[in-house]
């Protein structure tokens, strides 16, 4: 389930207030797209640092929350103590994971993103053609300087 700007516990006001920082309208639009995207960037950057590592779901929303909280704040003016200091531990833990410091984290035997190209309306995401997938093809040799495969020697 993604996470959403209800994910973020804001008091409505508070997330209005934001959402016309970002620059869209919440009287138009009831969705708050502006902060929405904020919430997918955290949403984005906890899931590539988290890549290879089993960590449950309510740790993921924690994270999430506080990064997406500290830059929404970031854009209404300065952000309160409280939401830094969770933005800033959450940002070092995250990075202590991607480093690979945290050696209690069972890891993943597969590790890959989920959010990959080629899922369009499929159950199954569309590898990308490596070499190896046709080993009875043989790769082209290289072009010499000063030719051209269909005009000889220039």
């Amino acid at each position: 389930m993604p996470f959403s700007v209800k994910d973020l516990k804001l008091p409505a006001d508070k997330a209005a207030q934001i959402e016309r920082a970002l620059g869209s309208d919440p009287n138009v639009n009831e969705a708050l797209p502006a902060l929405q995207g904020v919430c997918d960037e955290a949403a984005a950057e906890v899931a590539r640092l988290t890549t290879g590592y089993i960590i449950d779901a309510v740790s993921i929303s924690n994270f999430t929350r506080a990064i997406a909280l500290g830059r929404a704040y970031g854009y209404i003016g300065p952000i309160p103590k409280d939401i830094a200091e969770n933005a800033k531990e959450a940002k070092d833990e995250l990075t202590a994971i991607a480093k690979g410091d945290r050696p209690n984290l069972p890891k993943v035997a597969n590790a890959q993103l989920t959010g990959r190209a080629g899922k369009w309306g499929s159950g199954q995401a569309t590898p990308g053609r490596m070499p190896a997938m046709f080993p009875d093809q043989v790769a082209p040799e290289p072009l010499k300087p000063g030719t051209d495969p269909n005009l000889g020697t220039l």
